[in-house]
């Protein structure tokens, strides 16, 4: 299992005592930590997690982090179909994003930011080199604020050319350029 480093997932499971928070998640899995767990809210979170990719979760194991079984990590295979469907009007660019408040690099802070929560294996987004927690910047020179505003700007490239995305990673600015496919 890739861990990827869902810094939005460390940050809440520091803050959480009590939540089930997810802490890795891939294309075929996800994991969820939980301290007193509730079962139907481990379910719900790893629902979320799957989600992410279009595909339903099931518990594979679960496994006790301390003596008194408090705390435990959940591993929840991710099954269903791997691409989403999408009409035929819209550029793929291989990537599905959130809307996320207060992450951990808001600037300033609480601000809403577009977060990167899925980059399919065969896609666009993952030749360009992008990964999931990148927080996107800007999508061809225009600045990015919103999910639906991306969904918005694709519309208005064409397959095959290339598009510049500036991603902020961690506290780095970076620039890639992912190519729209149909």
């Amino acid at each position: 299992m890739r861990h990827l480093g869902l810094s939005l997932a460390s940050l809440a499971l520091a803050a959480c005592s009590g939540s089930a928070v997810i802490t890795e998640l891939d294309e075929d899995s996800v994991t969820v930590q939980a301290r007193f767990p509730n079962p139907a809210q481990v379910e719900a979170e790893a629902g979320r997690g799957c989600a992410f990719h279009g595909r339903t979760a099931v518990l594979v194991s679960k496994q006790c982090l301390d003596q008194t079984c408090n705390t435990q990590r959940f591993v929840f295979a991710c099954r269903g179909a791997e691409r989403p469907s999408r009409g035929r009007s819209s550029p793929w660019l291989g990537i599905s994003v959130d809307d996320v408040a207060d992450h951990l690099y808001a600037d300033p802070p609480g601000t809403s930011e577009v977060v990167i929560s899925r980059v399919y294996a065969d896609g666009p987004g993952k030749i360009a080199g992008l990964r999931v927690g990148d927080i996107i910047e800007t999508f061809n020179a225009v600045p990015v604020t919103t999910a639906r505003m991306l969904a918005d700007l694709k519309r208005g490239v064409h397959i095959g050319r290339q598009v510049p995305i500036d991603v902020r990673r961690g506290t780095r600015l970076q620039r890639f350029l992912i190519t729209p496919v149909e």
